[in-house]
């Protein structure tokens, strides 16, 4: 379905990355529930660079990349929705709902 970019800050510096505490970031995740959505967010995290070993919280209802400033504006362009913390946490909510079943 799609691919949602939420945006946040830094909570701590990213060796490598360039991202200090701070700084604009973005989790990245799927809106749709289950291996189908974890499979939608690393094809299309792919098409950026990120690497499968980096995702956060594999396999639960949390699952997420987080990205610099830049990459999230670039997924924006190619398709990504932006997502508010209502949102976000609404989908989290179903997600682990789903889980739990």
């Amino acid at each position: 379905m799609a691919i949602l970019v939420h945006p946040s800050r830094a909570t701590h510096y990213w060796p490598g990355a360039g991202v200090h505490k701070g700084d604009r970031m973005y989790h990245v995740l799927s809106d749709l529930i289950g291996p189908e959505g974890s499979r939608e967010l690393r094809t299309f995290v792919a098409e950026f660079g990120l690497r499968p070993q980096w995702i956060q919280y594999a396999g639960t209802y949390r699952e997420h990349f987080d990205v610099r400033s830049e990459t999230g504006v670039a997924m924006q362009k190619r398709g990504a929705r932006l997502a508010t913390n209502r949102q976000v946490g609404e989908l989290l909510a179903a997600k682990k709902a789903a889980s739990s079943r």
